[in-house]
């Protein structure tokens, strides 16, 4: 329409300019005859072809239609000029600038036995009762801008606002909170997870599983997983199994039993993982209580994949693990060897979690010293993190030392202990090697 009626106006001119230049060289009268019977001839046809001009007073569209059915071309009797263009060809106005959140959001997907609390609140939605039946879904975190790595921002209950003003409740602007909580159907699950993965990382899909420890409810799960998936800049899709821990102090028992019984849903959930969301690379990640029920389902689920999703299975880290020293010796470590995968575990002096534990269970933990671990056998590598200082019981340094985000992406890496160079390696009085992490990165 544009190019017609541009087409249109320069015929027009050109004709105009032509009937000037006839009268010029005839220089007849103005108003004479021959003036009038130029302009006409010239003119006349244009009338014909020329478009309805919008904006020009004339007859109405109406008029035009009848006109053309009659096999007439309706007459022009506007101005020839130029009128505004239509609404639709106008400049459409600027959209306003996008308003910028004032945090980031990090989701995280789970798999749980968790019973199902409140519904209505995220921060309850899964409850510390034992389902038998395996849940997944997905969570959405607050990470705010003034986010510092390894810490999880939260209302501090020794601040007089907490008290008194009231500020007790979580802001996503200051505070790491559990926006929501969404459950899904396993198809469901599966495509998002691999929508995540191939947008993350398109040649190279990836995931880490988180097992979390004694004394952690589901919310407190997930806004780890999140934390550690912000500080890692982790290219793909964060994960994590929440069986139902009581998330109190004194149901060391109660955790612990439940811990045991959520093998089976564990080991159903790393078996969906590595064989149906088109996972290349899969690490496992297991703290404290978390890593007895971890260092059972692996090797359970290993024997059931076939070769193919056991490749996927890269290594699996054991921080601070709340495992007989004994046990994990005699048998956690004959079978994890049998799978070969490859096996780091953190291990501290410092940590008064497990010094509690050991009073409670009259057996050494294998996390409490790095040389009850440091047998020397090959596909385990024992970082001792006696050093690294976190909280009052030293026990949650996995995820809160910048020293073991460090650790962690070097792993995903496919980096050997020998290749990190802030180790330093040690000799244990056994004759088993061990790597000690330095107190400054």
């Amino acid at each position: 329409m544009k190019n017609a009626l541009s087409l249109t106006w320069r015929a027009v001119a050109a004709a105009l300019a032509m009937a000037a230049l006839a009268s010029c060289s005839t220089a007849p009268r103005e108003g004479s005859p021959a003036s009038d019977t130029v302009f006409a001839e010239i003119l006349e046809p244009l009338k014909k072809a020329m478009p309805p001009i919008l904006g020009a007073t004339g007859p109405s569209a109406d008029d035009m239609v009848t006109e053309n059915l009659q096999g007439e071309a309706p007459a022009i009797t506007a101005p020839l000029t130029r009128s505004a263009p239509p609404a639709a060809m106008a400049a459409a106005p600027a959209a306003p600038p996008k308003e910028e959140l004032p945090f980031l959001t990090q989701r995280v997907f789970y798999g749980t036995n968790r019973k199902v609390g409140d519904s209505s609140n995220p921060n309850n939605y899964y409850s510390g009762g034992r389902s038998d039946k395996l849940q997944v879904g997905y969570c959405d975190v607050s990470i705010p801008l003034v986010h510092q790595p390894g810490k999880i921002e939260a209302p501090d209950p020794l601040t007089w606002q907490y008290w008194l003003a009231g500020d007790f409740r979580e802001d996503p602007k200051k505070h790491v909170a559990l926006l929501s909580v969404k459950p899904m159907e396993r198809a469901e699950f599966i495509r998002d997870l691999q929508t995540k993965m191939r947008s993350e990382s398109p040649l190279r899909k990836r995931c880490f599983v988180f097992v979390h420890g004694f004394n952690v409810p589901f919310r407190n799960a997930a806004r780890r997983t999140a934390q550690m998936a912000h500080d890692l800049g982790f290219p793909g899709a964060p994960i994590f199994f929440s069986w139902p821990s009581q998330g109190g102090e004194a149901y060391y028992m109660v955790d612990s039993d439940n811990n045991a019984k959520s093998r089976p849903e564990l080991k159903e959930f790393l078996e969906l993982v590595a064989r149906d969301t088109g996972a290349q690379e899969i690490y496992l990640i297991a703290h404290s209580m978390g890593t007895r029920v971890t260092s059972d389902a692996v090797p359970d689920a290993y024997g059931d994949l076939g070769p193919f999703a056991r490749s996927k299975i890269k290594s699996l880290v054991l921080a601070a693990p709340d495992i007989d020293a004994e046990v994990f010796n005699k048998e956690v470590v004959p079978k994890m060897l049998a799978t070969g995968i490859p096996l780091t575990l953190y291990a501290s002096r410092a940590d008064l979690a497990l010094q509690i534990s050991r009073q409670v269970n009259g057996k050494p933990r294998i996390g409490q010293d790095p040389l009850l671990a440091a047998s020397g056998k090959k596909g385990i590598d024992v970082i001792d993190a006696s050093s690294v200082k976190t909280d009052f019981t030293e026990h949650n340094y996995f995820g809160s030392s910048p020293a073991l985000i460090q650790e962690f992406k070097a792993i995903f890496d496919g980096k050997r202990p020998e290749q990190r160079g802030w180790l330093q390696s040690q000799m244990a009085p056994s004759g088993g090697r061990y790597w000690v992490l330095p107190s400054v990165q």
